[in-house]
């Protein structure tokens, strides 16, 4: 997250250039294109990220599974279902926190993309106007 704040930060500063100046029109440019290479390797890392938590959830189905039938078979004291599924949870716990973080970095990810877009029509408007205006 911080390396994507470092490089997506300097960009917005852009909206804040004077308009007056014909030279600010090359920034713009350079920003906006900026912004579009930023969202396509930012929808390259959300892909990885998606690839790596499908493989974590079929791990941890498979571990369940395992856990399962470990406790109905192997464990030594009869549990009912209910205390199962908690015996079960204890132990995936941080399997599950590990898919909780990716799905978290996914969203932040996400974000990120739909601020680079809003950024870009931004970005479009001030050169339409610009353009208007003659400069």
């Amino acid at each position: 997250r911080t390396e994507w704040n470092k490089t997506t930060d300097p960009l917005f500063k852009a909206l804040s250039l004077d308009l007056s100046n014909p030279s600010n029109a090359k920034e713009l440019l350079n920003a906006q294109s900026l912004a579009l290479s930023h969202r396509q390797q930012i929808n390259e890392q959300i892909n990885f990220f998606l690839n790596k938590r499908s493989r974590e959830t079929t791990k941890i189905k498979k571990l369940r599974q395992d856990k399962f039938v470990f406790y109905a078979i192997g464990f030594s004291i009869k549990t009912n279902m209910g205390e199962k599924a908690i015996l079960i949870d204890g132990h995936l716990a941080e399997n599950d926190r590990s898919i909780e973080l990716i799905e978290s970095y996914i969203e932040y990810l996400r974000d990120t993309v739909k601020n680079l877009e809003s950024f870009g029509y931004s970005i479009k408007n001030m050169i339409e106007l610009m353009n208007y205006l003659g400069k």
